[in-house]
């Protein structure tokens, strides 16, 4: 089994870069959307979850790695798997390095998005999602047609709890504190790839997979 991370600040683009890659043959785990479809349920975890992502806060290391362990477990050799959300702090990193030796896998690439702050605020305060069908829209880059309502379901759009400007930031000090060390903890290990993630996502999603090669 073959690993690639994609590692940067909420907002980069990484789950578009991810849809790409989906297209390649990888597996994407997003544990954010693990955990959402979590809180959609309203297990447990996701009441728990809830409440500390939309205060910009991580949930429990042994949650998600228990999550991703059932998911990678029954996979095949040849299987591709692309991490999107996770590791996010060094603890994280060293906990998948012991999931991925215990299933046979290895760590390819580590992708590493790069994108200003200010760029990122504006990005995701202004983002707007359709409950319905997931459809996403942005009030300045990519607005829907006919008001606040999704073009497909024409139902009214939301924005998430945690896309308010005041925790967007909050999410952006946390992820500087835990998980930017992350960048020299696999450029030691010579795995990172840095992408400009600061232009149209089409030249974005290029060029990683123009990095990423025949992986």
């Amino acid at each position: 089994m073959k690993v690639v991370v994609l590692l940067g600040p909420p907002g980069a683009g990484k789950g578009t870069v991810a849809e790409v890659l989906v297209d390649k043959g990888f597996k994407h785990i997003s544990t954010g959307d693990l955990l959402r479809e979590q809180i959609r349920l309203e297990t447990p975890l996701g009441i728990e979850a809830k409440k500390l992502m939309d205060a910009g806060q991580f949930v429990r290391d042994d949650v998600v790695v228990g999550m991703i362990r059932d998911l990678m477990k029954d996979s095949g050799a040849d299987a591709k798997f692309l991490f999107d959300g996770f590791p996010r702090t060094l603890v994280q990193a060293e906990k998948l390095d012991e999931l991925i030796g215990s299933l046979g896998a290895t760590i390819e690439h580590v992708v590493q998005l790069e994108c200003p702050a200010e760029s990122i605020v504006e990005r995701l305060i202004g983002r707007r999602t359709c409950e319905k069908c997931g459809s996403v829209y942005h009030v300045t880059f990519n607005p829907p047609s006919n008001g606040d309502v999704c073009d497909v379901e024409g139902c009214a759009l939301t924005q998430r709890a945690d896309d308010t400007e005041e925790t967007v930031r909050k999410r952006l000090e946390v992820y500087a504190e835990r998980t930017a060390p992350l960048i020299t903890y696999y450029e030691v290990a010579g795995l990172i790839l840095k992408i400009n993630a600061d232009q149209p996502i089409v030249d974005v999603r290029a060029d990683v997979v123009k990095a990423l090669g025949k992986v």
